[in-house]
């Protein structure tokens, strides 16, 4: 029973920790995105309204 115990502990402290980092590591994109590239409309091209996706 105690070798199931700590491979049950194991898993969900791995899967805890895989969990915060990406968090953490999204957190850190978004700050660096917001930082280096800050988004503002009237910087964009000013056909960007009229281009078409299809």
């Amino acid at each position: 029973m105690a070798p199931v115990l700590i491979l049950l502990l194991i898993f969900f402290a791995g899967f805890g920790l895989g969990y915060a980092m990406r968090a953490w590591r999204s957190h850190k994109r978004r700050e660096r995105q917001r930082l280096y590239a800050p988004y503002d409309p009237s910087r964009s091209a000013p056909l960007a309204s009229t281009r078409r996706a299809f």
